[in-house]
């Protein structure tokens, strides 16, 4: 492992692994702070997804991430961002002099919409999901259908994460920290 601080982000359409990726990478590296955008949300009063309240989070994230790196912590941010982000989260690391990785998650939108459900399934105690609840999970994949083509990825390293199974994804970003 590298000793001096390190940013790891790692983004990519829901369902693509981004959480259990950075859960598990956080677990290795029991020093490092997780940043997720899915507990930075839950800070929010009256939380309603809308751009204001994206852009409010995202610079909440940032500024944490500033102020470890700031203060010799390394960082695992679990976000969903664009090229312009990435670049953000690069400076950052750059002015802390932090090594800087980012990674994109990918896989197919069915096997991303069967993760979801699953995902939900199991947040609802196991009980057989409902067709709306269907309905509208499959409705927020309507945005994420354009995810990768909004958000090029040539800052970011990809990893199908359909081909690899979470530990490979985990054992694939530390290998890069040696």
């Amino acid at each position: 492992m590298i000793n001096t601080p390190f940013l790891i982000l790692v983004d990519g359409p829901m369902g693509s692994g981004k959480t259990t990726t950075t859960k598990l990478l956080n677990e290795k590296l029991p020093d490092a702070a997780r940043v997720a955008l899915p507990d930075i949300k839950r800070l929010i009063p009256s939380y309603r997804e809308n751009e204001k309240t994206l852009t409010v989070i995202r610079e909440v994230m940032k500024a944490m991430v500033d102020k470890y790196l700031e203060l010799g912590v390394s960082v695992i941010v679990e976000l969903i961002t664009k090229a312009d982000g990435i670049d953000s989260f690069r400076s950052i690391a750059l002015k802390h002099s932090a090594s800087f990785f980012a990674y994109r998650l990918s896989a197919p939108k069915e096997i991303r919409m069967k993760r979801v459900c699953e995902r939900t399934k199991e947040m609802t105690d196991g009980e057989e999901l409902p067709q709306t609840k269907i309905a509208e999970l499959k409705g927020y994949f309507k945005p994420n259908d354009q995810f990768y083509s909004n958000n090029p990825a040539d800052r970011s390293e990809i990893i199908d994460t359909q081909a690899l199974n979470s530990n490979q994804i985990v054992e694939t970003i530390l290998n890069k920290l040696s």
